[in-house]
């Protein structure tokens, strides 16, 4: 069933703290943890989301965008991202995916060190005020998807 809602959860205000892998697809278990702050709002008659994500771990001006566009007619979201750290603020789709038992799953490619690899997102409503995100790539070496970054919100009580 198609479910123009499945974003919803995010709508509002988020602490969010990051948690990245420094170096990917070695078998590395060095991980790096920032802060960010996000402000998400439905746009196109909740047909879509927007939000900016603000952090000072890549500099004093990095702002984040992610827009998530639904597709009525199939239930596809489409996800695509922007930010200040690449001038060219290409918005291109990044990953494809649907909701099924509260679990979004969405894949795409990357490009990591001039390589292209498989990506995939999952989201989840952790509680009521909480969410999760995940990233992954595809290892093609040993044939299994590698968590190489998660965030976790908190959302921000008014």
């Amino acid at each position: 069933m198609i479910n123009i809602h499945n974003f919803d959860f995010l709508i509002g205000t988020w602490n969010v703290t990051n948690r990245r892998l420094k170096e990917r697809l070695c078998g590395s278990d060095d991980w790096e943890e920032f802060q960010a702050h996000m402000e998400t709002k439905p746009i196109l008659n909740g047909l879509g989301l927007m939000d900016e994500m603000k952090s000072d771990h890549f500099g004093d001006t990095f702002i984040g965008l992610s827009i998530r566009m639904l597709n009525p007619k199939t239930g596809t979201w489409k996800i695509y991202w922007a930010d200040t750290a690449n001038p060219a603020l290409l918005l291109k789709e990044q990953v494809v995916g649907t909701f099924s038992d509260g679990i979004g799953t969405f894949y795409g490619e990357e490009y990591y060190q001039g390589k292209k690899y498989k990506l995939r997102f999952l989201w989840k409503k952790e509680a009521l005020d909480t969410a999760k995100w995940e990233q992954a790539y595809f290892d093609e070496n040993n044939q299994e998807w590698e968590t190489n970054w998660t965030m976790l919100f908190k959302a921000v009580k008014k």
